[in-house]
């Protein structure tokens, strides 16, 4: 279990990615971080704020060559997934693959590394 209120807070801008369903993504990682952001919700009777916990995706300069050099991933079973994912096994120069199965916060994802994207 990841201790929420020990985690440090990942410093602002956000770079929040959303997955959308059935459509892979791909991410040539350089390193990560777990922290938590600061998010300000915006469906009817959101608290103003809320704090949750992210990894911080740093990818590779050529597939991201805008600033930030990153992305936060922040649905709550992802984060979990990619946390011991990339705790115990980070391969240098694959690819990290993403796919999100269906909208909503019922969503599902397959995680996997690749040599490169097809």
């Amino acid at each position: 279990m990841i201790d929420m209120e020990n985690a440090k807070t990942l410093p602002p801008p956000y770079e929040i990615y959303d997955f959308e369903p059935r459509k892979p993504v791909y991410f040539k990682v350089t390193k990560w971080e777990l922290g938590k952001v600061t998010i300000h919700p915006r469906w009817a009777g959101a608290p103003a704020y809320k704090e949750i916990l992210a990894i911080r995706l740093y990818v590779d300069p050529e597939t991201k060559p805008y600033f930030p050099p990153y992305y936060d991933i922040t649905p709550k079973r992802l984060v979990y997934q990619l946390a011991g994912m990339l705790a115990t096994n980070f391969p240098r120069g694959m690819w990290l693959r993403i796919e999100r199965d269906i909208p909503g916060p019922k969503a599902h994802f397959s995680v996997s590394w690749v040599e490169a994207p097809p």
